[in-house]
């Protein structure tokens, strides 16, 4: 290891461990590499702890002795210079050992000694190094508020994605939900359709049957009314639909909803009334209008067969 290097660069302000570690790191080849060096590896976490390098030297200075290597300042008039890798050699057949050692074949007589930096050049060194470093870390800041900004603009992008996200699932419950509300309120008007249908029917009904009384009292030969007995929604439905929306209205005026397939049968139908354990037992199922009683004796046929519309109207009687 070069003294003079060594002890130049820590008069110029570099610890003592940095100073080592570069010098080794670039095989004493001079001042400005190791001062590179140096700045390259400022910011490592280890740059200062210290490394058992004393074998490893002395091997080092060893193998340069075996070969006629020389350190700057030990060259003489004889010494010769590889321009390819800028290492000194006593003589010709040192010289000739490291062309046959690396390939190389750039050399020229070198006379000069290098001279150790004096105070003036030591600081303009030790003020480029600094100037170098401050750069670097410059740069290295910048390159951290992109990447920065770049992990922020991600985040927001993810969550914009999600926002639109939640909106969309919202938007589609609302719609369903509105749908759900028509279809209800379409049975809704379907059923008091049918139950006005049946009032006026049974009206009618009962005309004709007074009529008929009193053409009999006045020994007349009654007409055969002509009445209608079946709204026309209950009448045999010739059309084919999966589902049947079903109506069940309690003696008290209230009523339960629920939709069915048509092949379920009317059992499930008992059954769903008794889950919601709003019925007496032993109570009995009726179509409205007209008046048509659905006992458990018809439990296993299904609503196709009995003949329920797709919104069918069914009064519970105790």
């Amino acid at each position: 290891m070069g003294q003079s290097d060594l002890q130049s660069l820590i008069d110029m302000g570099f610890p003592e461990i940095r100073v080592k570690k570069a010098l080794k790191a670039t095989k004493n080849s001079g001042l400005q590499p190791a001062m590179d060096w140096i700045l390259a590896h400022a910011e490592d976490a280890d740059i200062d702890v210290a490394m058992e390098d004393a074998p490893q030297v002395e091997e080092e200075s060893h193998e340069a002795a075996e070969s006629g290597e020389v350190k700057e300042g030990e060259q003489t008039a004889e010494s010769l210079k590889c321009n390819d890798c800028g290492k000194l050699f006593r003589d010709a057949n040192a010289a000739e050992f490291h062309a046959i050692k690396t390939q190389h074949a750039n050399f020229s007589e070198s006379t000069e000694a290098i001279k150790p930096l004096n105070p003036e050049e030591k600081a303009a060194k030790l003020a480029e190094l600094k100037e170098r470093l401050s750069k670097k870390r410059e740069l290295q800041r910048l390159k951290e508020i992109e990447e920065e900004k770049e992990r922020e603009r991600i985040r927001r992008k993810s969550g914009q994605d999600l926002t639109d996200i939640k909106e969309k699932m919202a938007q589609k419950e609302m719609q369903k939900a509105l749908e759900e509300k028509k279809r209800e309120q379409k049975a809704e008007k379907d059923a008091k359709a049918r139950i006005r249908a049946q009032i006026e029917a049974d009206k009618k009904e009962r005309i004709a049957k007074r009529e008929a009384a009193k053409l009999a009292a006045q020994g007349q030969a009654p007409v055969e009314p002509t009445v209608q007995t079946t709204a026309p929604t209950e009448q045999k439905l010739t059309g084919e639909y999966a589902e049947t929306r079903i109506q069940i209205r309690f003696p008290n005026g209230s009523a339960l909803h629920n939709t069915f397939k048509t092949e379920d049968t009317l059992d499930d139908v008992y059954s769903y009334v008794e889950s919601t354990g709003q019925a007496e037992p032993g109570f009995k199922l009726m179509t409205a209008f007209p008046r048509r009683v659905l006992g458990r004796e018809d439990g296993s046929k299904s609503l196709k067969d009995l003949q329920l519309s797709p919104s069918a109207a069914l009064v519970l009687s105790p």
